[in-house]
């Protein structure tokens, strides 16, 4: 058994996660060998919005003891870190794409030793008619596809976030895709409103997300900004406490944007299922408004599809150099 070690890193907006991962090559006598990565490793940072320049300095403060004992591994890094508030800013992929281009679409950096692979991202232009954007999905979009046996000629797949992805993969490739803002307007929302007085943290309210979600199934367009004020007016009246107005609120916003944005990436469309990879708070509240409009939610678990992402990037990379 061979292997290899190399550092991957989703280096958001808000977060950095960092993965030293291993992919292991087994010999297999009735035909080739068969590779799968592990992670061996885990480390958060800060995301690229709370840095003021030094990423060169936080990431080899964080990796340095992997660097120590591994040597000069290669690192792959996708998200933010590639945009105008990362370390270094890297042309966009159109759309669509299919594996093998994400895979490819890197810009390669040398520094302090190491080589330094940072990920294109996509773009694709809405039906809005703007310009849209990803970076960091497209690899978790990329080890999804990489990790089906079987694909459904098209699939939504769904990436709640700060700034949530929905797209349509279309025979093998992402086709398409829209973005909501769902997850900051949240924050904004709890923050610095009149809204939400007591952040939700632990006290989900199932019964209080619904009542959000049933209320904006009933909106005609432009009725959301009328709908919101009555998170604050239903505690007024008795009706939500502040714990529960956080989830009331969550309903609100969660279900607007499953409308919207299903409607918007596949206008006319029957859906029954959308594939969610997200955290497990997220995609449970994702998958209750789903469920109350008819459509099953299949939830995948976004370190394994994210590890399977990089390393079909790190086999790609292999090939590149082989070549």
């Amino acid at each position: 058994m061979a292997e290899s070690v190399f550092i991957a890193g989703d280096w958001g907006s808000t977060h950095l996660r960092l993965y030293l991962c291993c992919l292991n090559s087994i010999e297999i006598t009735s035909g080739p060998a068969s590779e799968t990565a592990e992670i061996l490793a885990i480390r958060n940072g800060p995301g690229c919005s709370k840095i003021d320049n030094d990423f060169e300095q936080i990431f080899f403060d964080l990796v340095a003891d992997w660097i120590e004992q591994y040597g000069p591994v290669p690192v792959i890094l996708s998200g933010a870190v590639g945009s105008n508030i990362g370390w270094h800013t890297v042309p966009y992929l159109d759309c669509p794409a299919g594996p093998d281009q994400i895979a490819r679409a890197t810009t390669k950096l040398h520094v302090r030793g190491l080589d330094l692979w940072i990920l294109s991202g996509l773009k694709t232009l809405n039906a809005l008619q703007t310009p849209d954007i990803m970076r960091g999905e497209e690899l978790q979009l990329l080890g999804w596809m990489l990790t089906q046996s079987k694909q459904a000629s098209e699939q939504i797949v769904m990436l709640p976030g700060t700034h949530n992805k929905w797209a349509l993969v279309k025979d093998g490739q992402v086709d398409s895709f829209v973005t909501a803002f769902t997850g900051e307007l949240y924050s904004l929302l709890e923050q610095q409103s009149m809204l939400i007085t007591q952040p939700m943290a632990e006290n989900f309210s199932d019964k209080f997300f619904m009542q959000g979600v049933e209320l904006a199934k009933t909106l005609q367009p432009g009725q959301l900004l009328n709908a919101l004020f009555g998170t604050r007016s239903r505690q007024i009246a008795a009706e939500l406490t502040a714990e529960d107005a956080a989830s009331y609120l969550s309903g609100l916003l969660v279900a607007s944007d499953i409308i919207g944005s299903m409607a918007l990436l596949n206008p006319g469309a029957q859906i029954t299922q959308v594939v969610i990879i997200g955290n497990q708070m997220l995609s449970y509240a994702y998958q209750l408004a789903l469920s109350s409009l008819g459509i099953a939610a299949k939830i995948c678990d976004p370190a394994q599809i994210a590890v399977a992402g990089y390393q079909a990037v790190y086999q790609s990379l292999d090939r590149d150099r082989d070549q």
